[in-house]
């Protein structure tokens, strides 16, 4: 006993184990059926009743111990167990042993990668013997062999995939059995589809408004397998402080959008199967803005007046100019009133020129304008005077023309005759238009003017005007007054 196995040993115990009966029974102990080559196996045979208990292998005697401490596939077949009870009753029983190699999957690649819209071919290598049958699997569910099949398992145990698509990807299962036996092993081994990149634009075109408070966001939607890397191709130098990515950079923000930022930004997608990229055009508008050389001049009646005027915006406004007096829109073609190239010009500028002319940008992104004052002297008056006693009243008919400012005064001017000159007073034009402090019953030539902040205007025309006074005659019966009759002369 010191020389057996410990594998021996332990199976030698069963035999302790024998239980009594009144009929003499047998039966073969054996730990497993199915042994794989190179294995110890050892079959016990137990009685119920001490006899001769010998072995035979396929019908040939085997001896008293069946004990293969290497099995081979010569080992394998029907085992009887054959006992001679003392009592003189015999009694026999059998079991079948069943010798393996495998299944084993030698050097069967667990990982294949294919391209999306592919075939794809997973081999599957197995060796085992007896034969051995092989089955594929996927989510516990069993791939056909059926032919035509976009998926399906061909008969040299390969899974086939037939254009190849991204649900596709996951974990096959390659079973392989020792056919007709519980023996079995499994491999699973992952398909991972490869997809090119894709480069996907919500808007080819983004419209936007220049200015310090808009930010614009330019999408680049990518697909792809593995994951494509994102890079973005700008017009303008990258800065750090305007220009903002995601976290994958599929999105870029560009803060205080200026017209510079205007051009193609080209979002780029690649991975290790290839590159795609598309192109969004940034349009940035510009709101139209007016630049003039003077919003305000002052000049004489006469002189040749000249207001330069600049548009700017994105798209390029029109310009015009307009008389804001009469709400006419001038043109080249407008007399001595004209634009040339932008310019506002008046020749000989006359009173009634005076007033607010404004040049204004015309867009499809809004309008804008900016005023210009042109001032001259006031125009003529038109007025009726009327004599007092010492006094002349002016009134007028209408107001002057002011010449597009305010008229601040009247100059009043009278003379007795021809060689003398002007005598003049300056009135407020909020006050009463008079002449005060003449000679009654005296003959004056009048006339008047209006004056405004650039000076004075053109003068009336002359008018004389008797002053209103008493005539007496001294006679020896009595003194007779005469009262002049009242002189209204009308300028016309």
């Amino acid at each position: 006993m010191k020389n057996q196995s410990p594998f021996l040993r332990r199976a030698l115990l069963l035999l302790v184990l024998v239980v009594y009966g009144t009929d003499a029974k047998i039966k073969i102990i054996i730990a497993k059926q199915d042994v794989l080559v190179g294995e110890e196996f050892l079959l016990l045979c137990k009685a119920e009743e001490e006899g001769d208990i010998t072995w035979q292998k396929d019908g040939e005697d085997f001896g008293d111990i069946v004990h293969i401490k290497k099995a081979t596939f010569e080992d394998a077949g029907k085992y009887t167990c054959l006992c001679d009870f003392g009592s003189g009753h015999n009694d026999s029983v059998q079991t079948q042993v069943y010798v393996h190699e495998g299944p084993s999957f030698g050097e069967t690649k667990t990982y294949h990668k294919f391209l999306e819209g592919k075939d794809g071919v997973v081999p599957c290598h197995v060796t085992g013997r007896p034969a051995v049958e092989v089955q594929w699997l996927r989510n516990n569910q069993k791939i056909p062999t059926k032919v035509g099949a976009r998926v399906s398992h061909t008969s040299d145990n390969t899974l086939r995939i037939e254009g190849v698509k991204r649900e596709d990807a996951g974990t096959y299962v390659c079973h392989a059995q020792i056919k007709g036996r519980p023996v079995y092993q499994s491999l699973a081994i992952s398909v991972v589809v490869n997809v090119p990149p894709k480069v996907l634009l919500t808007e080819k075109v983004k419209k936007v408004m220049a200015g310090s408070e808009t930010n614009v966001s330019l999408v680049c939607l990518v697909e792809g397998q593995p994951k494509p890397n994102i890079t973005w191709i700008m017009p303008r130098t990258f800065d750090p402080s305007r220009h903002l990515f995601n976290s994958d950079r599929s999105q870029l923000t560009i803060l205080s959008v200026a017209r510079a930022d205007y051009g193609e930004y080209v979002c780029s997608a690649t991975n290790e199967i290839s590159e795609d990229s598309a192109t969004i055009m940034l349009d940035v508008f510009e709101a139209p803005e007016v630049f003039v050389s003077a919003e305000q001049q002052s000049v004489l009646v006469g002189e040749r007046v000249s207001v330069s005027c600049n548009v700017s915006g994105n798209p390029q406004p029109e310009l015009h100019w307009l008389n804001k007096h009469n709400g006419q829109t001038l043109d080249s073609a407008s007399g001595h009133i004209h634009v040339v190239n932008g310019v506002l010009v008046i020749d000989e500028i006359l009173p009634s020129d005076g007033g607010l002319y404004s040049c204004m940008a015309v867009s499809t992104t809004g309008n804008a304008s900016r005023d210009v004052a042109i001032h001259t002297q006031p125009g003529p008056l038109y007025l009726s005077v009327s004599p007092g006693l010492t006094s002349v009243l002016f009134s007028l008919k209408t107001m002057p023309i002011s010449g597009g400012t305010p008229v601040t005064s009247f100059i009043l001017q009278w003379r007795q005759s021809a060689t003398q000159q002007w005598k003049e007073v300056t009135v407020p034009a909020s006050d009463s238009l008079a002449i005060t402090a003449l000679k009654p019953y005296t003959l004056y030539t009048v006339r008047f003017a209006a004056m405004n902040a650039v000076g004075l205007g053109w003068f009336s025309e002359t008018k004389s005007v008797r002053t209103l006074g008493i005539r007496k005659w001294y006679t020896h019966t009595a003194t007779i007054t005469h009262l002049m009759d009242n002189y209204t002369v009308h300028l016309t």
